[in-house]
């Protein structure tokens, strides 16, 4: 054999960038997906040996071997044009070599006996290498060099034995062993054979065999385990799980074969795509359902990358695919619900991909006009649709999604051109915010406001278009209408604010005029002093539920927090500070039950006025309810150390430093 180790070396790289670069023939038929697979693993590059010593590249095709025993052929053909390029007698095994680097041994090398000539197949896939490494060496070639024993009935026992404790040097020998097609085609006979005898001792033996074989922790042994012409026998296997009662015990195949069913959404003409997500979803099955209290960290590390991964690509050959969008986007305009689910899906998914990849998703889907398609799904006859998954719900966790990968994008839709489709989008999310019939999409309504109402970081006309879609086009008038004593209407006012969901909307609604006064500037400073937000706030105090007497204190806390004069003296001017104290003194009087909380901010944000010294609010607060402080001064500290501050500033104010350098008289 004239080949040497550089040769192949030379022989793997050229056949890598051959391979890369040849587009898989177009299949115009529909073919089984194991049959696709198959091919796509017996996919190659056959090179020939020149005088020169040089190898020459001899085409592109499928390598298969023919006919059994001693007429075994082994033959190339083309993949395009189907012309056989190779067709030669197997010879014996040990006119072929195995080369290639690491556990990647794509290379199969020989001398042909009769012409003399070198030959070399250099594969695309290392398990099509082993398929056809086998065949050409045969079973009893391959067998004498096992480490592991072929199942049978009798040898279970010793099998469990070597598959229970790996050594770590022996992990890729036994993973290996267990890929090829005999072990697998003599453990699913074994299984067959004990299930039809009702062996409990066997089918426990291949319990714990089959546990050990996931524990070996190999990615492409895992996959193997999970494809779709074995794994309902895998997890049958699985099903007789010593550590569990009979009783007790899940039926795998049934769940998976019968009560899961997979609905056709979109059109996946790639068939490795289709095998991917059913793939998936099996491996999110073993880790999860199967296998959750077995696995060790070594398996657990492997499930979820190969998860992540697959879920990668599959996600990746969506936002690729032009075509699937357009059908998706066009099914969800249609009020598809599935449609919608399934975007809901993929989002959520998306947020365990790279970030690069994440954001260029998303980008594909603003570009089919992704919120003009969840418009409609807010209007009030798509809330009667009768399903059993409130679609508005789906809607606003695929916003709260989109916003928190990217704000700029509904804040692009928001601002670029506010027009009714845009104005009926924010007013839905208000009203969500205000009346939604789930309290967990009400703060996740919130949330996604929050975020599009963030400006810090964005430049001087973004932060314009933003302010003036919240101040100047009614958003904002919108929001504070839950807190006017007429909210809903004068006949449904007092129904509806005795409904939890309601309540718990206006404590939203304060939190985000919070957020408002403290990242907006002057222009929530006018808005807030024109149209009396606080006033309006402060009537929550006399509110029973506790938690919404915290939510006008948050808005208090936020405008003494800006450290804005104007801010300071609105308060002053209109006695805010007065229902504040009064609930304070209601709330330390017995039994007083359930105010601590309440106590609590409220010290928090007299704590503050004293730190920072805000002379105003301290004057005002000292001299309007001096008594109170006086009574509870004994009992809070901070209400001690405020009166010493207000004391501190009346002395200084009488004994100014710059005319008494010793500080009095």
């Amino acid at each position: 054999l004239k080949g040497t180790r550089d040769i192949a070396r030379r022989v793997a790289g050229a056949a890598a960038r051959a391979v890369g670069t040849i587009a898989p023939a177009a299949a115009r038929w529909r073919m089984d997906v194991e049959q696709t697979q198959s091919k796509q693993r017996n996919r190659g590059k056959l090179y020939a040996l020149t005088e020169e010593s040089t190898w020459e590249d001899s085409g592109t095709g499928l390598a298969t071997i023919s006919g059994v025993g001693e007429a075994r052929r082994l033959v190339f053909q083309e993949e395009e044009s189907g012309k056989i390029l190779h067709d030669r007698p197997v010879f014996d095994s040990s006119v072929y070599q195995l080369q290639g680097e690491g556990d990647r041994q794509t290379i199969i090398v020989w001398e042909d006996a009769e012409t003399q000539k070198d030959w070399a197949l250099s594969f695309q896939d290392p398990d099509g290498t082993a398929e056809i490494w086998e065949a050409i060496c045969g079973s009893s070639a391959a067998d004498e060099k096992r480490v592991l024993p072929l199942p049978t009935l009798g040898n279970l026992p010793e099998l469990l034995k070597m598959l229970t404790c790996v050594p770590p040097n022996l992990r890729e020998v036994l993973a290996a062993e267990c890929m090829s097609a005999n072990f697998v085609n003599s453990l699913r006979d074994v299984f067959h054979t004990a299930e039809d005898v009702c062996s409990e001792e066997a089918l426990a033996a291949l319990w714990h065999i089959t546990k050990g074989i996931f524990l070996l922790s190999n990615q492409k042994l895992t996959e193997r385990y999970l494809q779709q012409d074995v794994y309902e026998d895998v997890m049958g296997m699985l099903e007789h799980d010593v550590g569990l009662p009979t009783s007790k015990r899940t039926c795998h195949r049934k769940i998976l074969s019968g009560q899961v069913k997979f609905k056709h959404v979109l059109t996946f003409e790639d068939a490795e795509t289709l095998d991917r997500i059913h793939l998936n979803y099996r491996l999110q099955y073993l880790k999860d359902i199967v296998l959750p209290r077995l696995l060790d960290d070594a398996a657990f590390v492997s499930l979820t990358q190969m998860i992540h991964i697959n879920l990668s690509l599959i996600l990746d050959h969506l936002q690729k695919g032009q075509r699937l969008l357009e059908q998706l986007f066009a099914q969800i305009r249609q009020k598809d619900q599935q449609s919608l689910r399934f975007l809901q899906d993929v989002c959520r998914l998306a947020k365990q991909i790279p970030p690069m990849e994440r954001q260029a998703l998303h980008e594909r889907m603003v570009a089919n006009r992704f919120f003009w398609a969840l418009i409609p799904f807010f209007s009030e006859d798509c809330v009667a649709m009768g399903c059993e998954v409130n679609l508005q719900h789906a809607c606003v966790e695929l916003l709260l999604l989109s916003v928190q990968n990217d704000p700029s994008h509904l804040r692009a839709f928001l601002t670029a051109d506010p027009g009714p489709e845009s104005k009926a989008l924010l007013s839905a999310l208000i009203r969500v915010v205000h009346y939604g019939d789930d309290q967990g999409v009400q703060g996740q309504a919130a949330e996604l406001l929050k975020l599009v109402m963030e400006v810090a970081t964005l430049d001087t006309r973004e932060q314009t278009a933003c302010l003036d879609m919240f101040y100047d086009h009614g958003a904002f008038d919108e929001l504070t209408a839950a807190l006017r004593p007429d909210a809903g209407g004068a006949s449904g006012a007092a129904q509806r604010a005795a409904t939890p969901n309601f309540t718990f909307g206006q404590q939203l609604s304060c939190e985000l005029l919070a957020f408002a006064v403290h990242h907006h500037g002057f222009r929530a400073r006018v808005h807030v002093m024109r149209h009396g937000v606080v006033q309006h706030a402060m009537r929550l105090l006399s509110a029973p539920q506790r938690f919404l007497q915290l939510a006008p204190v948050r808005l208090l806390q936020a405008a003494v927090h800006t450290k804005d004069d104007a801010y300071h003296k609105y308060l002053v001017k209109c006695g805010f500070f007065a229902p504040l104290l009064r609930a304070f003194e209601q709330s330390v009087r017995p039994p007083a039950l359930g105010g601590n909380l309440y106590v609590s901010a409220v010290l928090q944000v007299l704590e503050f006025v004293r730190v920072e010294n805000i002379k105003v609010l301290v004057d005002h607060i000292c001299r309007k309810h001096a008594d109170l402080l006086q009574e509870l001064a004994p009992k809070y500290r901070t209400l001690q150390l405020f009166i010493l501050k207000h004391q501190q500033n009346l002395e200084y104010e009488a004994f100014p430093p710059e005319r008494h350098a010793a500080g009095g008289p």
